[in-house]
Order: structure tokens, then C-alpha cells, then sequence
């Protein structure tokens, strides 16, 4: 397990140690899914949307019922990352 140092902002804001941030490649765009576990505070990161369309790797699971408009498409996608993270961590 490897440890880094930060300090808490006046606003609250974390800075990551950057040996941290490069070992996992952290970088601008990527969000930070954070929760409460036990008392302890949990982050997970996810990369940037790299704008590839993904309509062809889950076309078999699209149906009347889950077809979305383009508009709405973030707020699934991170609705689904949010349930993902709950129901793995």
C-alpha cells in the first residue's frame, strides 16, 4: 500500500499527492465518486469521457423502454457510475 500527504483547504478541497496522482493517472476531467464507509472516507476515480460512440457494444441490451435522448445521456451514464460504485464498494 503506498501513502501520500495533502492538506485540506480552506473550502474543503483535497489535494492529492502527485506521486499518488501519476502512479494512477489521475488527471484533469476524471471524477471523484466519494462516500462515508465505516467512518471513513472512500474515493473512487473514473477517466474522462474519451467521446467514443458506445451505441454498438450495448445494442443487444437497448430497448423502447431505456432509449434515451443525446441531451440526457450524461445524467444516465452517471447515474449508472453512482449505482455501479454502490453495489461494488
Amino acid at each position: 500500500m503506498k501513502y501520500g500527504t495533502g492538506k485540506v483547504g480552506e473550502r474543503g478541497e483535497i489535494v492529492i499527492d502527485g506521486k499518488l496522482r501519476e502512479e494512477l493517472g489521475i488527471g484533469p476531467g476524471w471524477r471523484a465518486f466519494q462516500f462515508v464507509d465505516e467512518g471513513r472516507l472512500k474515493i473512487y476515480f473514473l477517466p474522462p469521457d474519451d467521446g467514443r460512440p458506445l451505441a454498438g457494444i450495448a445494442a443487444e441490451y437497448v430497448t423502447e423502454e431505456n432509449q434515451y435522448d443525446d441531451e440526457d445521456w450524461p445524467k444516465v451514464r452517471d447515474a449508472a457510475w453512482a449505482m455501479a460504485v454502490r453495489e461494488d464498494f
